[in-house]
C-alpha cells in the first residue's frame, strides 16, 4: 500500500515540478541574438576565438581619386626616403 501512496506522490510531485518549470519558461524573456555584445556574452571563449578565426576581411573597392591619393602618397614616401638618404650620406662625407 505504501508504494501505491509513494508512487501516486511522486507522479504529483512530477506533474507539479513540470508545471512548475513551464510557468518559469513561459515567463522568460528570450535574448536579443540581433544584438553582438548579447551573442558574445552567450557564447564559451573557444567559440569566440574559433568564430574570430573563421572572419576573414577582404579588400576594399576604393574609388578611383582615394586610389590616386594613396599612389601619391607612398611615391611622397619613397622620394622624401631617397632625399633622406642623400642628406645622409653628404653629412657623412662632409664629417670626413
Amino acid at each position: 500500500m505504501n508504494e501505491k501512496t509513494n508512487s501516486s506522490s511522486t507522479d504529483s510531485g512530477k506533474s507539479k515540478g513540470e508545471g512548475e518549470l513551464e510557468r518559469l519558461a513561459a515567463g522568460a524573456v528570450r535574448p536579443n541574438l540581433e544584438d553582438p555584445s548579447v551573442v558574445l556574452s552567450l557564447l564559451e571563449t573557444d567559440q569566440v576565438v574559433a568564430a574570430k578565426r573563421r572572419t576573414r576581411f577582404g579588400r576594399r573597392d576604393l574609388s578611383f581619386g582615394l586610389q590616386a591619393l594613396l599612389w601619391s602618397l607612398r611615391i611622397y614616401v619613397v622620394v622624401m626616403l631617397v632625399i633622406v638618404l642623400i642628406s645622409v650620406l653628404r653629412a657623412v662625407e662632409a664629417a670626413r
